[in-house]
């Protein structure tokens, strides 16, 4: 910003758009003008500079695309075993057949 500017306090914004079903980790900063897609995870801390794509796994300073989310990342694990979860009837919370030691 040229400085005749900066005397002024001449101030800008730009909105952030932030998808659905998007994670963002504690300590993250969120830079003006940027769009973050559906159902990604951005991780503590990271400097989000620029746009991030949908179904990613992104981090760091500045924010860059680690991965992307696939078919494996739907189940859930525990201990490196598969968990098997099952929706119960409707207004019911889910159970979880937990594995056994």
């Amino acid at each position: 910003m040229p400085p005749v500017l900066r005397e002024h306090h001449y101030v800008y914004n730009l909105p952030v758009r932030i998808g659905r079903n998007v994670w963002i980790g504690s300590g993250v900063q969120i830079l003006p003008g940027v769009t973050i897609g559906d159902h990604s995870v951005i991780g503590a801390g990271s400097v989000v500079t620029g746009d991030i794509p949908e179904n990613v796994v992104a981090l760091g300073a500045p924010c860059r695309v680690v991965r992307e989310i696939g078919e494996k990342d739907r189940k859930y694990y525990y201990k490196n075993r598969g968990v098997g979860v099952s929706r119960g009837k409707r207004g019911s919370s889910a159970s979880c057949r937990c594995p056994q030691r």
